[in-house]
């Protein structure tokens, strides 16, 4: 039992292989993001034709919105409520709104007038909506001198989900929001592997068959 304990020790002890060097991302780590979400069911499978997965254009915001809603697993609302100006049940699509609305719904991201849907999302808007769609619980204090941008990144560098990056308003590619989904995804997982295991109660420690024999041959002699 002690080597066995031992042995559970040096397992959890050991760092889960993560997919690729964070935020140092190419194109092999961008494809290999695209095609991990495609496994999970996150984005379309375009493996047998990669070009089509457009790794370097930039991302729209109902895109990565849709990319949020399925890293929370929410459900999609039966109809739209027309939370936002820019969303209807036609306009931009037939699929944004039912899909964009949940995350309202479920505090991903704030109630405005206006989603702008087929806009551009900055690097530090689609990391902040990554981590919350994920689960973090991490929210940025408005009173604090360092910006909401700055507070959001630190959190992800601290969890080694991104390296340390300032650009925060530089457009998000395709490529970067798939490779730092596929990353928060791995890095939230392997966190929450580590919590049940911190949870699991030690193995009781019991008298080895050898040490009873010793008992009971040191009792027949008294």
């Amino acid at each position: 039992m002690i080597m066995f304990k031992k042995s559970l020790c040096v397992a959890i002890m050991l760092p889960i292989m993560l997919p690729f060097s964070a935020l140092a991302f190419d194109a092999d780590d961008m494809l290999e993001a695209a095609n991990s979400l495609a496994n999970r069911e996150v984005i379309k499978d375009k493996s047998d034709k990669p070009s089509e997965y457009n790794l370097n254009d930039n991302v729209l915001r109902q895109e990565i919105g849709l990319i949020a809603w399925r890293l929370a697993k929410l459900e999609k609302n039966s109809s739209c409520s027309g939370l936002f100006k820019d969303i209807t049940a036609t306009q931009p699509n037939d699929w944004a709104c039912t899909h964009i609305e949940p995350l309202v719904e479920n505090n991903l991201i704030s109630k405005n007038d206006y989603f702008r849907p087929e806009d551009n999302i900055t690097k530090a808007e689609s990391l902040k909506m990554l981590i919350k769609a994920i689960g973090y619980d991490f929210e940025y204090d408005p009173k604090s001198s360092v910006s909401w941008q700055e507070q959001y990144v630190a959190f992800a560098v601290d969890r080694e989900i991104v390296e340390n990056f300032t650009d925060y308003d530089v457009t998000a590619s395709r490529g970067w929001v798939f490779a730092v989904a596929d990353y928060v995804i791995v890095v939230k997982e392997k966190e929450e592997k580590e919590e049940e295991e911190m949870k699991k109660p030690e193995p009781k420690k019991t008298i080895s068959d050898e040490v009873l024999k010793e008992i009971d041959a040191f009792e027949s002699i008294l």
